[in-house]
């Protein structure tokens, strides 16, 4: 019989509030440890309670830096942060970048 070694590895990033101009390098510094590790990497939307262009340019940015060494799995997408994904077709940006409507990891 073979040992099973299981490891936790891809913590999910909860977000809230306001995801903008004035908390974009906030978020992009906080996702830099998973993207310099790798894989994939979860982000829970379902807090965020608003998202502009500089949101969806902090998650464009991240899909790059990852490239093949991973994706961005956005979660929780709703109301207005759905509708700025949807307006500007994120789904089809990035081959990296996954948009999923799901809230289930959401604390």
């Amino acid at each position: 019989m073979q040992a099973v070694l299981a490891q936790p590895r891809n913590p999910v990033m909860a977000l809230s509030g306001e995801i903008d101009m004035a908390t974009a390098d906030e978020v992009a510094m906080a996702l830099m440890p998973l993207i310099e590790a790798g894989g994939p990497v979860a982000i829970d939307v379902s807090d965020v309670t608003f998202m502009d262009s500089t949101g969806i340019h902090v998650l464009t940015q991240a899909a790059d830096k990852l490239g093949d060494r991973g994706c961005i799995i956005v979660h929780g997408i709703h109301g207005a942060v759905r509708e700025v994904i949807e307006i500007v077709q994120l789904r089809s940006v990035r081959q990296n970048l996954h948009i999923i409507e799901c809230t289930v990891l959401a604390a």
